[in-house]
Formats: C-alpha cells, sequence, structure tokens
C-alpha cells in the first residue's frame, strides 16, 4: 500500500516527477510510492486509482515547475488541483517539491491556499543527489517504518551442523547485547574511513564505544579509528580488503579483542554507496585475517545492508555460504563459534532461513 503520492503536472515537469519517482520508490520500496504514469494498470479506471490511492497515503509530494503556476485552471477541472484538495482535506502533509527556480505563487485557489504556505524542498540539477537525500530522510522521519523493518529482539538462536562443528548464532538486535565474540567485523567502505560516532551504524557504534570517554560522555581518545588510519597506506584499498585493529575500550566492556574491518561498500558518483560485487569474498578475507588471529569466535554484520542498501536475504546467502565453504576447506578451525548480527527483523528471518536451507538444526 503506498505512503507517499507524487502530484504532478504533464505539461510542467513530467521528467523530474520521474525521478523523484524512481528515487524515492529505490529507497522506500516500489509500493510505498504512487505516480499516476507509472502506477495504474492499462484498464483500470484513473480515478478511482488515483483517489482510492490519495485516501491510503500519508504524504502528498508536489512537484511544481516553472510552468506550474501558469497552468492552474478551474478547481473541479484541474486534476493537480483536485489531488492537492483532497490532500488538504484529509489533514494529510503535503511537501511542495520545487523544481530549479520555481516558486509557490501567493495567490492560489482557496481549497489549494494552503499550499504557500507550506515548507518546500528545492532539487536543483546541481545537487540533485543531495536534496534527493534530504527529502528521502525527511519521509523517513514522517511515516511508520515497515514491521520487518523493525528492531529485532528476544534470545539468541543457536544452530549447528548434525556432525557438529564450530556453532552458528545469531544475535538478534543492538550489535552491543554480544559479548560473546572475541572479534567483530566492521563493514567499511573502500575510503577506510569509519563512520562519525554519532552516525547510526555498526562502524559509527564500534568507534563510539571503543573510545575513551569522560564523565560527560565525550570522547577524549579515539583509539580503533585512529589505528586504522595509522595502518591505511593508500586510499582507496580494493574491495574485500581487511585492516585488523585493536578493540580499545570494548575489550572491558564487551569482550572484543580485535576489530576486523573489511571493505565492503564502496562509492559511485551520482550513486552513493553501493555494496562490493563479491560480499562472499569479503567474508573470506575476514575468516582467514580471523584464523590468523587464533581466535575463537567471530561476529558479522550483514555487510553493505545498511547505508548501501543493500539485498538482505542474498547477502545472508552469500555470507553464511563463504563461512560454510571457509569451514570445510579449514577442518583445523580454531573457531567454535560464528556470529551473525540481526538487526531488523527482516535480517533475523533472512538468517534463520539461510541457515535452515544450509542444513543447520536448531540448538535448544
Amino acid at each position: 500500500m503506498a505512503s507517499v503520492f507524487v502530484n504532478y503536472r504533464v505539461q510542467d515537469q513530467p521528467g523530474y516527477a520521474t525521478l523523484v519517482h524512481q528515487a524515492l520508490a529505490g529507497e522506500l520500496g516500489a509500493d510505498e510510492v504512487f505516480l499516476a504514469s507509472r502506477s495504474i494498470r492499462l484498464g483500470d479506471d484513473f480515478v478511482d486509482q488515483v483517489f482510492g490511492t490519495l485516501r491510503q497515503c500519508r504524504v502528498l509530494i508536489a512537484v511544481i515547475g516553472e510552468k506550474w503556476a501558469g497552468l492552474l485552471g478551474e478547481p473541479e477541472q484541474d486534476w493537480v488541483q483536485r489531488e492537492i484538495a483532497d490532500a488538504f482535506s484529509r489533514g494529510m502533509r503535503v511537501i511542495p517539491v520545487l523544481v530549479e527556480d520555481a516558486e509557490v505563487p501567493e495567490e492560489l485557489p482557496e481549497g489549494i491556499r494552503a499550499l504557500a504556505r507550506c515548507q518546500h524542498l528545492r532539487l536543483r540539477h546541481y545537487t540533485i543527489a543531495h536534496d534527493m537525500a534530504h527529502l528521502v530522510q525527511e519521509l523517513r522521519g514522517f511515516l511508520p517504518r515497515p514491521a520487518d523493518e523493525t528492531r529485532a529482539s528476544g534470545a539468541l538462536r543457536s544452530f549447528r551442523f548434525p556432525e557438529q562443528g564450530p556453532e552458528f548464532v545469531i544475535v538478534p538486535g543492538d550489535i552491543l547485547r554480544c559479548t560473546a565474540a572475541e572479534v567483530w567485523v566492521n563493514s567499511e567502505n573502500t575510503e577506510m574511513y569509519m563512520a562519525r560516532p554519532t552516525d547510526f551504524s555498526v562502524s559509527g557504534i564500534i568507534r563510539f564505544w571503543g573510545a575513551e570517554r569522560d564523565q560527560a560522555g565525550r570522547m577524549v581518545d579515539d583509539p580503533i579509528s585512529a589505528e586504522l588510519e595509522a595502518r591505511i597506506v593508500q586510499r582507496p584499498v580494493a574491495p574485500g580488503s581487511v585492516v585488523v585493529t585493536r578493540s580499545g575500550e570494548l575489550e572491558r566492556t564487551h569482550n572484543v579483542r580485535h576489530v576486523v574491518h573489511v571493505a565492503a561498500v564502496h562509492g559511485e558518483p551520482g550513486a552513493g554507496y553501493r555494496q562490493v560485487g563479491d560480499v562472499g569474498g569479503c567474508v573470506r578475507n575476514v575468516l582467514v585475517a580471523v584464523e590468523e588471529l587464533e581466535a575463537g569466535s567471530v561476529l558479522f554484520p550483514l555487510l553493505g545492508t545498511g547505508a548501501a542498501k543493500a539485498d538482505v536475504a542474498s547477502t545472508a546467502e552469500a555470507m553464511v555460504a563463504a563461512t560454510v565453504d571457509h569451514l570445510a576447506d579449514h577442518p583445523g578451525t580454531s573457531l567454535r563459534k560464528v556470529l551473525f548480527l540481526g538487526y531488523t527483523r527482516r535480517e533475523l528471518e533472512a538468517l534463520t532461513t539461510v541457515f535452515l536451507r544450509c542444513g543447520l538444526i536448531p540448538v535448544h
């Protein structure tokens, strides 16, 4: 069911409306965003589909170009006005998106007069990636998260192969729940710069909780990021590269001895960050480093499924398969436990499905 309705004039800015739809559909999901020219199937009743969908949505995006005002017609005959007026009458949030130098007219018909008072977002061709990202961020704050994107909870889930071997464990929810892994894996980009400590990401969390902090909680020493910085000779590193650092305060608080940073994400101009092509290779490289440390346990997040938005199910499948292959090739492994972080309910269920498909049996 769509949550966002994209309203636009065909004679004004259909190209920008399509760009908005594509960007939002890519971030929020295709079913979450309605654009009449893309979302209505052949043979459907246009009026029923438009206003039926509008009744279900929470936000209307009004794409406004420089010709928009000059195309205003009689309210009952102007579809754009009818859609906006209907949205206001239902108490929906209406966001004007102004293309280039367009402005919202001060004088508007009564049914859409409130449009002139709505805070707008401006889209410019030379900042469009930043502008779209801002729009997505704002929408995420207005829309409820899908149930499978909420944080997972519950007890750890343990699995083994019938012939025994290392234990496979899913840690639901927050990474800070885990105190049973000697090594934590940090998914980094090929520039190997850790996220800001205030960022809500595995990299940001590891950096902050590995730091020494004063009584007010402010970082006074940043050892993990500093050690990673010192170990990088040239940027960018090759996809799949690994760098091992110590764990700072995480050793005292969470029994973590080392952090293995793996380049699982790379930036693409105009497209943002993307998961590297061989995520299984990232896992194999991490496990080789873990074996060299003679560690008995390691915790993996699902690499590249955060800011890079990689598919959760295929990532889980590739990572677990690479782990199983590594263990088969290293019968003398030091590993006794391999843990995977299932932060969301979707990640938790994806990992459980892959474990069972690989022949792992739940340990009760």
